[in-house]
């Protein structure tokens, strides 16, 4: 299968997890689109040649706390715009995007199976991350949970809190985990909301919680103006995909 399909069946895929996920949130069921959800995860899937592959991208894709919004933003749509991949063909950058979703599912639900076994009394993070959306996120005062502060390449890992993160965890969020990384991998997703959360807000690093909202604002306002720019730089030739 080319590499270039890659993309398409991505996108296909988040545009029906989008509305899988909001009947979800509204208590609500459509066996039609539960059976497209399925057949898009499939066909999706089935671009990566090993089975061991395939199941760990289903099980990355089904869990309602999946970065799926940032991922498509930031490694599938936006990436082919940043300097340095514009010589790249639409094989190659297809094929990096689909190794970079393996590779997140694969730091995804490992650190999601840590916080099962770490996150008892809610020490680590403030959601106890049920499969179900029976728990909102929890109030803010000024955040708006866009996750833009994480959008980082890594930094230090001086983890708060008494309890001692597992040794992974270090790497992880240096940025050592995988590739071409664009957000922090502790930021989770709340069922394809494009709301975005700390998984480790109780414990995360001291960097993270220097970070307030003059410097939130800050940010927004930078990342208004580069995308304004993005905007009117040269379109992407068409892919045939």
């Amino acid at each position: 299968m080319p590499a270039s399909s890659f993309r398409r069946r991505f996108i296909a895929f988040c545009d029906l997890n989008g509305r899988q996920r909001e009947l979800e949130l509204l208590g609500q069921s459509d066996p039609k689109i539960l059976s497209r959800w399925h057949e898009a995860l499939g066909s999706l899937t089935s671009c990566y040649q090993q089975a061991r592959e395939r199941e760990c991208v289903v099980k990355g894709l089904a869990d309602p706390y999946f970065p799926l919004s940032k991922l498509r933003r930031l490694n599938v749509e936006e990436f082919s715009r940043e300097p340095g991949f514009a010589d790249f063909s639409v094989e190659s950058l297809a094929r990096i995007s689909a190794g970079h979703l393996l590779s997140w599912t694969k730091i995804f639900l490992s650190i999601r199976q840590d916080l099962k076994n770490l996150n008892n009394h809610s020490e680590i993070s403030t959601m106890r991350l049920l499969d179900s959306p029976q728990e909102p996120l929890p109030e803010t005062i000024w955040c708006e949970y866009c996750g833009g502060c994480c959008e980082i390449r890594g930094g230090g890992s001086d983890f708060s809190g008494s309890s001692k993160p597992p040794s992974l965890w270090y790497v992880y969020f240096r940025g050592d985990g995988c590739e071409y990384q664009r957000f922090c991998p502790f930021l989770f997703e709340y069922f394809a909301t494009a709301k975005f959360f700390c998984s480790i807000y109780e414990i995360k690093p001291q960097c993270c919680w220097e970070f307030d909202r003059e410097e939130c604002e800050f940010l927004q306002k930078d990342v208004a103006r580069e995308r304004a720019e993005r905007s009117r730089a040269r379109p992407l030739c068409a892919t045939g995909e």
